[in-house]
């Protein structure tokens, strides 16, 4: 092989490699500030408060309506709102589900890659809840846990305490993390907001 050879070689290698650094850095880019919100301006992250450590909710080892335990790694990646509650569900319970079921509604043609949990902490729904939950919200899954576990989770978090109590509701990834929590004091919109900027940055097998 001539030096010119050689040389010719060496550029389109360099060459190879600038184009691959112009693809992966963007991408790499939108990852970091994705997971850290470093770049972005103060308040623009995220709505909702972000729980540190990110909790597993697999590991409580939810069960679904026929008591057979819920296997996430079998489903259609999705995000999913966990709604925690009890067998009769409160004025503040029946607000979180109709802000999430609202917002769910809004993300239109994206509300299929979205799903809803009632995270039933008793053996059963009360006749009452069943037929509103039927009536009012027919796309909402209920997922039963034994009682407390979801606040023993919760244990050395940023967010710990009486979820229910506290009128929380969840943001969980599509691998089952609780990520980022909402109070009372949150709106649809800022939920919105949130739910729509995981959507944009991730997808779905």
């Amino acid at each position: 092989m001539t030096d010119e050879q050689v040389r010719k070689k060496r550029r389109g290698q360099i060459q190879a490699i600038l184009l691959m650094l112009v693809v992966a850095l963007p991408m790499l880019a939108a990852y970091v500030i994705y997971h850290t919100g470093w770049g972005m301006p103060t308040g623009t992250v995220n709505k909702g408060a972000l729980l540190e450590p990110a909790r597993h909710l697999p590991d409580i080892q939810p069960r679904l309506a026929d008591d057979s335990a819920w296997d996430i790694s079998a489903e259609k990646k999705r995000w999913r709102y966990v709604i925690p509650g009890f067998s009769t569900c409160d004025e503040q319970c029946m607000k979180n589900l109709y802000l999430t079921r609202q917002v769910h509604i809004r993300l239109n043609d994206k509300a299929d890659r979205v799903e809803r949990i009632y995270l039933l902490q008793d053996e059963t729904l009360s006749p009452e809840l069943s037929a509103h939950i039927e009536q009012e919200h027919p796309l909402l899954r209920v997922m039963r846990v034994q009682a407390s576990s979801l606040d023993t989770l919760l244990e050395d978090t940023n967010l710990s305490g009486d979820a229910v109590a506290a009128g929380r509701y969840f943001l969980m990834d599509q691998d089952g993390f609780l990520m980022m929590a909402y109070s009372p004091q949150h709106t649809g919109g800022e939920l919105l907001k949130d739910v729509k900027k995981m959507l944009k940055t991730s997808y779905e097998e």
